[in-house]
């Protein structure tokens, strides 16, 4: 959004769904309110709001940066926009969030929007090291009328990020400064057992085969008593440092940003991000004809990190599974490495560092020639450089390389990756008028070429265990070094078109056509399209005077396309090898990789078409504002890499393995209930309501088993693949299930196990409400943010209260010793055996939650109290909270989103949990000067 919009302590600035609105206090009334012109970037166009055709949503930079405490942009529009779920892929300082714009994209691929960044394309990751204070707005895209412009990108929605430019005007300084910590959430609904409580539990476990402790033993242990999670975690200590400039002429304009942000994580030993960001725009008129410009970021961002995987290794796996009687030191001193569960994990985060340095440099450069009036030509340039440093460090002799390796041996690997994606677009705009006739053509041709390089080196038996600064020149007994470049082009050719009579009535087209080489060669080109139109009621005659302010009806259809869920290559023949061979007793460090992809040059678009009808309004002088959209998607040929039973070994291949469509609802609605001139309360909410369907599998299957996907025709999109749990015999312990015609048994048989229907990962609904005051210099804000009817596998809470862990000597929740024990007993755990606790539906559970997200109380000093002579024009302090309370009946964290990132490859984010790192409540205190 380029307009900067200031914002006094007697206006407020608001954003309700593909709308933006200033209101503004004089003292002749206090609702006179005026709608903002040219504010809504559409992708390739900026459009004034009344010519809108389509449905998006845009949250502007303001609220971003008033109101999120947050350091990831993408966490920070979490449930601001309808049709937009939004989900923390973990709570690591500086990890992407996950989004899905109106639902599921497909089945077993990405489901990940398309992100643009001042018109160059990013991947989530590249996305979230923007720094959001740089922001100007978000628009998130919709509907194919929004999306079908970026043709082959755009099925999964397009999220179009502006960052501020320059303005011209006196030179206006800003500097934002934020402190605070952040902490582990508790998990819900459960709690770990102590040293007493866990050992009295084992030692009533003498049918499984423990030996009941002495009293004697047990308050001999009961001594070294701990709470593993204060030994393993620590409040985090978050800065934040953000120093900016905005000016210029008539002729040229600027902005630059200096930035800095520091969060070393709740993992002891480990300092987990730290991030520099520098930004630079700046735009020249040349002549009255040509208008130049460069806009230059900076990103630089080093973290420590932990192998997040479901092992020992993993210090958030740890701090359940071992026992609180186990210290973390012998008496003498040394580590102790007698866990039962484990080794000392505390031990292994300091001799096995991992750090990740990533250096990004983004630039744009256009230049703008007006050949005649209302005909402009464009040429715009955007490249970005990515680069990558990994180092994974294993000190020799540490207890880890010892049980892997067996002899002292140490290692050390270098993992680098490079880079380059850049798009050039040239265009030619025309805009004329005929009276009331209104005419807006844009054509243009792209190229977009995307080149990476990666590099991996490993040293093997290192000669020193001390080495401060490990490379790969450290002296060792074998280096080894292994590569792979990959690289692919999009070519494209597209035209828009624009029409509108009196602002009344409106009609907008657009078509693509796209050249992918991800696709097979006899597919690699597809042509997508999409028509829109609106209708401006509230600007006919007869809706005059009337208490509705404004009134549109919207409607469009088109299609979309998608190479995203396929990765670069797997179009034509290829197989995958170990290093040296396949033999890591020879060569440590390497693996066995006996999956092979054969290649499919018959391989087709993933496309999406897509019909959408909305109406936004707005009443009672805009204090009343609105928007209700409905939408159903049909996408066909999706993308899968499916098992082959054709060849012997492990075969897979990329195929189009079928279709299915989605279906929602969305509603936005934001009322001003007072709005005087000291003192104004917003109240806002949306939310969204979505359904899919699997409509068809390729070669007349009805259902596919994919291991963590089951696919069945008529079901929705994802399903869980589980024997069904019957509950609990009172009278004897016994776990019921059901067998596949739907007998009761209390015979447990993974064959019996059945799509579970009704149960999927994908929540019927979700989104957010909130509040906002401001008295006089006084400024609250509250917002809430909730899912329903979703489910989670939680294997978490299932292995917490399983009860031949405890036998094997791992800590326990408290409510594992509600477990059967008399005739008669219910709402208990069954009675197991030595094969524990088994896998069924019993562990699917719902993952609705209420969560306040975020709360803001801030006081604002103006010029007025700061005094004429004073450089600083408006001071802001506030102090805001971060997920601050959650209300759920899940046992843990609801909003999981992946289980362990090094374990699992989930399709649909928080199918099931693990060992991540978990969500954190955080709290800041913040400074905002302007001078």
């Amino acid at each position: 959004m380029n307009v900067k919009l200031r914002v006094l302590s007697v206006g407020a600035l608001f954003f309700l769904g593909q709308t933006a609105f200033a209101q503004k206090t004089t003292k002749d009334s206090d609702s006179n309110e005026t709608k903002i012109e040219e504010v809504v970037v559409t992708g390739y166009q900026k459009k004034k709001t009344d010519e809108i055709t389509q449905a998006q949503a845009v949250v502007g930079g303001d609220e971003i940066r008033r109101n999120s405490p947050t350091t990831s942009i993408g966490n920070a529009i979490q449930g601001r926009a309808s049709g937009v779920f939004v989900q923390s892929t973990n709570g690591q300082p500086g990890a992407a969030a996950t989004i899905q714009v109106r639902g599921v994209g497909g089945v077993g691929g990405s489901s990940e929007p398309t992100y643009v960044v001042n018109g160059m394309y990013m991947t989530a990751r590249q996305f979230s090291a923007i720094n959001p204070a740089d922001v100007e707005s978000i628009s998130i895209l919709k509907d194919a009328a929004a999306t079908a412009q970026y043709g082959a990108r755009g099925a999964n929605g397009v999220v179009v990020v502006t960052t501020k430019s320059g303005k011209a005007g006196k030179t206006h300084y800003s500097f934002d400064t934020k402190f605070g910590f952040a902490e582990r959430l508790k998990d819900n609904n459960y709690t770990m057992m102590n040293s007493r409580e866990l050992m009295s539990f084992q030692n009533q476990l003498g049918y499984l085969g423990f030996k009941p402790r002495s009293q004697q033993e047990m308050d001999r242990l009961a001594a070294y008593d701990h709470n593993w999670q204060k030994d393993l975690l620590k409040p985090s200590t978050i800065q934040s440092y953000l120093f900016s400039a905005q000016g210029g002429s008539k002729e040229s304009t600027f902005y630059y940003s200096l930035g800095y942000d520091s969060d070393n994580g709740i993992i002891r030993d480990i300092d987990g991000l730290k991030r520099y960001t520098g930004n630079f725009g700046f735009t020249n008129k040349l002549s009255e004809k040509l208008n130049v410009g460069i806009n230059l970021g900076v990103q630089y961002q080093v973290t420590q990190n932990f192998r997040d995987r479901n092992n020992t290794q993993n210090p958030f796996g740890a701090m359940y599974k071992y026992a609180p009687y186990e210290p973390v030191y012998n008496p003498d001193g040394s580590y102790n490495q007698t866990m039962r569960a484990g080794s000392n994990v505390v031990e292994q985060i300091r001799n096995y560092r991992l750090e990740d340095q990533r250096l990004r440099i983004p630039a744009t450069l256009f230049a703008e020639y007006k050949i005649i009036d209302g005909l402009k030509f464009k040429t715009n340039f955007n490249g970005l450089f990515d680069w990558f440093m990994g180092t994974q460090w294993l000190k020799k002799g540490s207890n880890l390389d010892l049980t892997t390796n067996k002899v002292p041996t140490g290692a050390l690997n270098k993992n680098t990756f490079y880079g380059f994606n850049y798009t050039w677009n040239n265009s030619i705009n025309y805009k004329k008028s005929y009276g009331s006739h209104n005419f807006d053509f844009l054509g243009f041709i792209e190229y977009n070429d995307n080149f990476n390089e990666t590099t991996n080196g490993g040293a093997y038996g290192l000669k020193s265990p001390v080495l401060n600064v490990p490379s790969i020149t450290t002296p060792s007994e074998r280096n080894t070094f292994t590569g792979i470049k990959t690289r692919n082009t999009l070519f494209s050719l597209a035209g828009l078109l624009s029409y509108d009579y009196a602002g009344k009535y409106l009609a907008t087209g657009s078509l693509r056509r796209d050249a992918s080489s991800r696709f097979g060669a006899n597919n690699q080109s597809g042509v997508f399209w999409s028509v829109s139109g609106a209708w401006n009621i509230a600007k006919e005659d007869f809706m005059k005077g009337g208490f509705i302010n404004d009134l549109k009806l919207r409607g469009s259809y088109g299609t979309t396309g998608n190479d995203g869920t396929l990765p670069d290559y797997y179009n034509v023949t290829n197989i995958s090898y170990g290093l040296y061979g396949s033999n890591a007793a020879l060569y440590p460090g390497t693996f066995a990789q006996s999956s092979y992809i054969i290649g499919n040059e018959n391989l087709k678009w993933e496309s999406n078409a897509i019909t959408n009808l909305g109406v936004d309004f707005t009443m009672m002088n805009r204090r009343i504002r609105g928007s209700v959209e409905v939408y159903k998607n049909k996408r066909k040929d999706f993308v899968q890499l499916v098992p082959l039973d054709k060849q012997e070994g492990s075969y897979f291949q990329y195929i189009n393995a079928g279709d299915m469509s989605q279906k929602g609802l969305e509603v936005e609605l934001s009322a001003d209930i007072i709005k005087k001139k000291d003192f104004q309360w917003n109240l806002h909410a949306n939310i969204s309501f979505q359904k899919s369907n699997l409509d068809k599998l390729a070669d007349g299957q009805t259902e596919r088993n994919l291991g963590d996907t089951y696919l069945k025709v008529g079901e929705p999109s994802y399903l869980f693949y589980n024997v069904r749990f019957a509950g609990v015999d009172p009278n004897n312990g016994n776990a019921l299930y059901y067998d596949k015609a739907g007998n009761i048994t209390n015979v447990y048989s993974a064959s019996d196990a059945v799509p579970i229907t009704g149960k999927s990962p994908i929540p019927k609904s979700f989104g957010g409400f909130g509040t906002t005051l401001q008295y006089k210099a006084l400024d609250f804000s509250a917002d809430f943010t909730f899912k329903l009817g979703g489910y989670t596998y939680n294997n978490m809470y299932a292995a917490a209260v399983d009860p031949t862990l405890a036998v094997a000597g791992r800590n326990m929740a408290q409510s594992a010793a509600n477990v059967w024990q008399n005739p008669g007993d219910t709402n208990v755990f069954q009675k197991v055996d030595s094969n524990g606790m088994r896998d069924s539906d019993q562990w699917i559970e719902k993952n609705d939650y209420l969560r306040l997200r975020s709360l803001t109380l801030g006081y604002t000093f103006d010029k007025e109290f700061l005094g004429e002579g004073s450089p600083i024009n408006k001071l802001r302090a506030y102090v805001q909270g971060q997920n601050l309370f959650t209300v759920t009946k899940f046992h843990g964290e609801p909003e999981v989103s992946v289980g362990s990132g090094e374990s699992t490859a989930l399709f649909v984010p928080g199918s099931y949990n693990l060992y991540t790192y978990p969500t954190v409540r955080t709290i800041i205190v913040g400074m905002q000067l302007e001078f």
